[in-house]
C-alpha cells in the first residue's frame, strides 16, 4: 500500500508523551485508554474539524481566487480558477453524498512537467466533483527540499485551492521505512547471535566451523525420470515439469517448467528443504531463462520457515515478450530464533503460455556485514574461548552501516581492530549484532521503539504545516512486515499490539499538537483481524490482534481490502470508528468500486471512498465520479 511502492505502499521508543496542548483544545475525556501505555494522565478530547463549508462559499472562495491571481497578475484571470469556479458553482447545486471524494496521487517534484501532469489531473478531479488529494509525495522530507521543489509545490496548492480540492498529506509509512533518510541506523534489526569469526589483519573473518545451509542437486544434474533429487515437492513431473540435458546454464542439466495450463492455477514450481542457522544471515540466488513466458510477474523465488512464515520473497519482471536468456535472481533474508529449517519455494505462479528453466541455485551466509549502530542495537564481542567481554572504542569499532550495501549483500567485516586494542591477531570471537529486518524485495520497516523516530515526526510535522495548513492528514500505517524484533522493543516491556498503538497515538498526538482539530486517516490492514493484524505476520515478533483498544476513536480507518470489504468496514463501525473506503486498484472496470460504494452506503459513519491507483491509471476516474453522484 504505498507510494513508491511503492513504493511507497516502512519505529519508535520508550515515550515520554506531551498531551498537555490536548487540554486546551476541548472538554475531558477519549484518552484514558492510552494511560496504561503512556504513562500520562488522561488528556482532553481534540475539537473536531470545523463544519464543511457549503457549496456556495466555496464558489465565493474561488471568485475571490480569481480576483487575487487577476490583481496579481494585472491581466487575465488565471485558466484553472476561471474554470474552477464555474465547476464550484455547478457542484452547489446537489450535495453530495459523501464528505470525502478523494483522489491518490503519488507524483514527485521532480520537474516542471510532472507538477504541470498534477496540476491538470487535479482541475480535472476537480471538474468532475471530487474534493481531496491523497498525495503520496515524501512529504516528511518537505524541510530539505529546496526553492526550486517549493515553487512547484506552491504552484500545485494554487491549482487545488481553486479547484476546490484538499491536499491530504501521506506520511511517516512505519512499514516503508519513515525516518531513514534521517538516519539508516533507525530500521528495524534482527540479531546475528554468537557468530564464530577469527581475527585477522585487524579485521575478522568466519572461524571455519562456521555455519552454512547446504543445498541438494543445486545444479540440477541428477534426476529419476522426470523428478530431481533431493528436492520435496514438483508441479506434475512429467507433465509440467522436466529435466533438460539440452538447455541449462552449467553443467549438464536443469529443470524445465512448461504447460502450466496442466495445473488448475497455473502453477509449475519445486520446493526444497534445507538446513540453516538460527539468527543468521543469508543470500540464496538462482539462474533463470525463459521463453514466451508471457505472464510478466509470474517468477517467484520465497523462503519460507519450516512453519509457514514468509521469510523473503522475489518477484523479478519478465521481459517485453517473455523470452530472456540467462539472468540471476539473488534474495537475502535472515533466519529468527525459531528457524532451524527454511523451505526454498521457485518457479510460476498463474502461468498460461511460455517455458522457463531453473538452474545453479546457491545458499550462502552473508552475516559478515556492518551492524546497526543505535541504542536499541547492541553490539557484543567477547572471547570465544575465555568469555572476556571487550570494549567498544578501545578493543574494536564498528564498521558504518550502509542499507544500500546491506541490500546488495556487500560482505565486510563488521568491526575493525584498532591500534592498542586488547584483541590479538588470530583471536577467535564470538559476535552479536544486529542487522536489518528485511522482507519482500529489500523491504525494511522502521523500529517504533527508538526516542529519535518521534523527534522526526514532531520536526517533520513542523515543516509541512509551514508549507500547508491542512486539515485532514493520514497515516501510512500498513504492511509493517517487521516489528518488535530489536533491543529496543524488548526494553519497551510492551506487546507488540501496544507497540504498535503507542506508535500510532503519538503520531495522532503529534498532529493535533501543530493543527488543533485535524481529522487523521490511517490505512487498515495494520489494525484488522481479517487483514494483516494477527500473530507472527512476516518478521513481526508477538501478535497485532487488539491494537484497535490502544489508538484514539477519532481516527478515521481508510479500508482496502477488497475480498474482505464486508468484515473489514463492520469491525470497525461496530467499535465505533469512523471508515472510508480506498477502491479501484487499477483494474479495468469499476465493478468492484460500486461494490465498495454499496459498502458505503450500508456502514454507518462512513467518510467516503477513494479512487486508488498506483499505476498512475486515471483513464476511470471521471466515471469514478460520476458513479458518486449516480
Amino acid at each position: 500500500m504505498v507510494s513508491c511502492r511503492f513504493n511507497t505502499k516502512k519505529i519508535v521508543s520508550e515515550f515520554s508523551v506531551a498531551l498537555a496542548v490536548m487540554i486546551a483544545c476541548g472538554t475531558l475525556g477519549g484518552f484514558s485508554v492510552f494511560s496504561e501505555i503512556t504513562g500520562s494522565a488522561d488528556s482532553s478530547s481534540c475539537v473536531r474539524a470545523a463544519e464543511k463549508v457549503e457549496k456556495t462559499e466555496r464558489a465565493e472562495k474561488a471568485e475571490r481566487a480569481v480576483n487575487a491571481d487577476s490583481r496579481k497578475s494585472g491581466a487575465k484571470k488565471s485558466k484553472y480558477a476561471k474554470k474552477s469556479l464555474k465547476k464550484t458553482e455547478e457542484r452547489s447545486v446537489k450535495k453530495a453524498e459523501f464528505d470525502d471524494r478523494w483522489f491518490y496521487a503519488s507524483f514527485g517534484l521532480r520537474s516542471d512537467e510532472e507538477t504541470e501532469e498534477l496540476c491538470r489531473l487535479i482541475q480535472k478531479a476537480g471538474d468532475d466533483g471530487l474534493n481531496g488529494m491523497l498525495w503520496a509525495c515524501g512529504m516528511e522530507g518537505c524541510g530539505h527540499w529546496s526553492e526550486t521543489v517549493k515553487v512547484r509545490f506552491g504552484k500545485i496548492k494554487k491549482v487545488a485551492d481553486e479547484s476546490s480540492v484538499e491536499i491530504i498529506p501521506i506520511l511517516w509509512s512505519i512499514g516503508y521505512g519513515t525516518a531513514l533518510g534521517r538516519n539508516q541506523n533507525l530500521v528495524e534489526g534482527i540479531a546475528i547471535e554468537d557468530l564464530h569469526v577469527v581475527v585477522k589483519d585487524g579485521k575478522v573473518e568466519l572461524a571455519p566451523d562456521a555455519e552454512g545451509g547446504v543445498i541438494q542437486n543445486a545444479g540440477m544434474e541428477t534426476f529419476k525420470g522426470n523428478t530431481m533429487e533431493g528436492y520435496d515437492f514438483h508441479d506434475l513431473p512429467g507433465k509440467i515439469s522436466f529435466p533438460d540435458t539440452d538447455v541449462k546454464h552449467t553443467g549438464t542439466a536443469s529443470l524445465r517448467l512448461e504447460n502450466f495450463a496442466q495445473n488448475a492455477h497455473g502453477h509449475g514450481r519445486v520446493l526444497q528443504t534445507v538446513k540453516v542457522t538460527p539468527c543468521r544471515n543469508y543470500r540464496i540466488s538462482v539462474w533463470y531463462k525463459t521463453e514466451g513466458l508471457t505472464d510478466k510477474n509470474a517468477f517467484r523465488l520465497q523462503i519460507y520457515s519450516e512453519d509457514g512464515r514468509m521469510l523473503s520473497s522475489a518477484l523479478p519482471t519478465i521481459a517485453e515478450g517473455g523470452t530472456q536468456e540467462w539472468q540471476k535472481q539473488t534474495l537475502i533474508f535472515s533466519t529468527t530464533e525459531k528457524d532451524e529449517k527454511i523451505r526454498i519455494y521457485m518457479g510460476v505462479w498463474g502461468g498460461t503460455t511460455g517455458k522457463m528453466w531453473l538452474d545453479d541455485l546457491q545458499i550462502e551466509s552473508i552475516d559478515l556485514t556492518a551492524p546497526l549502530q543505535r541504542p536499541g542495537t547492541p553490539i557484543t564481542v567477547k572471547n570465544a574461548k575465555s568469555g572476556k567481554v571487550y570494549k567498544e572504542g578501545k578493543d574494536f569499532v564498528p564498521a558504518k552501516f550502509s542499507l544500500g550495501e546491506f541490500r546488495k549483500g556487500t560482505v565486510k567485516s563488521p568491526i575493525l581492530i584498532p591500534e592498542g586494542s586488547r584483541i590479538q591477531e588470530g583471536t577467535e570471537l564470538s559476535l552479536t549484532y544486529y542487522v536489518p529486518a528485511m522482507v519482500m524485495k529489500g523491504q525494511v520497516s522502521t523500529c517504533m521503539s527508538e526516542p529519535e523516530v518521534y523527534e522526526f515526526f514532531e520536526e517533520s510535522e513542523d515543516d509541512i504545516m509551514k508549507l500547508l495548513s491542512t486539515k485532514k492528514w493520514l497515516l501510512s500505517i500498513d504492511e509493517i512486515r517487521a516489528a518488535n524484533t530489536c533491543k529496543a522493543c524488548e526494553k519497551s516491556n510492551l506487546t507488540l499490539d501496544k507497540i504498535l498503538g503507542k506508535c500510532i497515538t503519538r503520531q495522532y498526538e503529534t498532529i493535533q499538537k501543530v493543527q488543533p482539530g485535524a481529522e487523521v486517516y490511517i490505512w487498515s490492514d495494520m489494525l484488522d483481524p481479517n487483514h494483516n493484524c494477527h500473530a507472527d505476520y512476516i518478521k513481526c515478533r508477538g501478535d497485532f490482534t487488539g491494537v484497535w483498544k490502544w489508538i484514539p476513536k477519532e481516527l478515521i480507518i481508510s479500508c482496502w481490502y477488497y475480498e474482505k470489504r464486508e468484515e473489514s468496514m463492520k469491525f470497525f463501525s461496530e467499535l465505533g470508528f469512523r471508515t472510508q473506503a480506498a477502491a479501484y486498484y487499477d483494474v479495468d472496470t469499476l465493478d468492484t468500486s460500486r461494490d465498495w460504494l454499496e459498502v458505503c452506503r450500508r456502514t454507518p459513519k462512513c467518510t467516503g471512498i477513494m479512487y486508488t491507483t498506483w499505476q498512475k491509471k486515471y483513464a476511470l476516474m471521471e466515471d469514478f465520479a460520476k458513479m458518486l453522484k449516480e
